[in-house]
């Protein structure tokens, strides 16, 4: 049997042991030798001293989210396996640690079987998408095609309007991030995305333009 080095990337610890219980319970082909980090700069830390087959990476995390910690990984070690295992099906997030290098995005509920498989497709050179999250790719690739012109509520998530009407109601990005549990850099890159879905430069430039498409009030 196959022996596959992991590093799981979570700052909870009921998490990093559900997923060994999960694995090792799991009648595979491989046998699972894992380590962990319980922030994202840890897990830079062990990446700097130590070779894995396969990172599994949480994307929210207090110092570092998963996006930002992946960045750091790929810099130091390009070939890096990284596969995302999240709560958060959010395009803006999903697209967030994929451009910064990971090769997979699965939601948390899924089972040890598709898990595996996700791993073992990632090892093979190919990337892996959950279900939820292909569809969720798809519908935003579409949206880009069909309404790149004409900016509407269709366009942003849910979670891009609450921030939008947060940044509205004159809150700082440090602000938005405490309300909606969300770290600062998430917040900053929410307030990107809608300068560029909606078109404009600024923020004066936002909140003028969005008026006008009545996204907020």
């Amino acid at each position: 049997m196959k022996k596959i080095k992991i590093l799981i990337v979570d700052d909870h610890c009921i998490i990093r042991d559900g997923l060994r219980t999960m694995l090792d319970a799991n009648k595979s082909k491989y046998i699972f030798l894992f380590e962990e980090a319980a922030s994202g700069s840890e897990g830079i830390e062990k990446i700097k001293k130590n070779k894995y087959d396969m990172v599994i990476m949480d994307y929210q995390m207090p110092d570092m989210n998963g996006a930002e910690t992946t960045r750091e990984m790929v810099k130091l070690k390009p070939n890096i396996n990284i596969l995302a295992l999240s709560n958060y099906d959010e395009t803006l997030m999903i697209k967030d640690i994929l451009n910064a290098g990971a090769k997979g995005y699965m939601l948390k509920n899924i089972d040890s079987d598709e898990l595996i498989k996700a791993i073992s497709i990632i090892l093979s050179g190919k990337n892996y998408y959950s279900n939820e999250v292909a569809v969720k790719l798809i519908h935003a690739n579409d949206d880009s095609i069909k309404d790149e012109k004409n900016p509407s509520k269709k366009n942003l998530s849910s979670r891009e309007l609450d921030v939008l009407k947060l940044i509205a109601e004159a809150y700082t990005n440090k602000e938005i991030a405490e309300k909606l549990f969300l770290s600062k850099r998430t917040v900053e890159s929410y307030r990107q995305n809608l300068l560029e879905k909606i078109q404009v430069k600024n923020t004066a430039g936002l909140l003028m333009q969005a008026k006008k498409l009545k996204l907020i009030d």
